[in-house]
């Protein structure tokens, strides 16, 4: 009888994991990276309302600021999209950007009287 050697089975449990250790990863990846389009889609509907007098008279010295905060944050996710890579991790400084950039615009508009702002948080990422 011949018996298979030990450094094979490793190799079989190794090649029979590792497709489902890749999957998991880049699972994680593809829902940060939906999380934060969501949350973005999100701040550009309460832009929208508020511009559109939603949440009471808007100030128009505002809609200006409002447009680079809302660049800024659209630039970050184009930045954490260009970065998503189903073989690698998204680098951790990318995530934190976006997150920064998603928080300034949030609190501009919490700022402006757009109240229901800050029922959407980033917590989860």
């Amino acid at each position: 009888m011949t018996q298979t050697p030990k450094r094979y089975v490793k190799y079989f449990i190794f090649f029979i994991c590792f497709p489902f250790l890749f999957a998991c990863a880049s699972k994680k990846q593809q829902s940060i990276l939906e999380h934060v389009q969501n949350e973005y889609k999100n701040m550009v509907n309460l832009n929208e309302r508020y511009m559109h007098n939603f949440y009471g008279k808007a100030d128009p010295a505002s809609f200006e600021r409002l447009k680079r905060y809302r660049y800024e944050a659209y630039q970050s996710i184009i930045n954490l999209r260009s970065r998503y890579d189903k073989t690698k991790p998204i680098p951790q400084a990318e995530i934190q950007e976006s997150k920064k950039r998603l928080d300034i615009y949030r609190s501009y508009l919490n700022a402006l009287g757009a109240t229901s702002a800050t029922k959407d948080n980033l917590l989860g990422f």
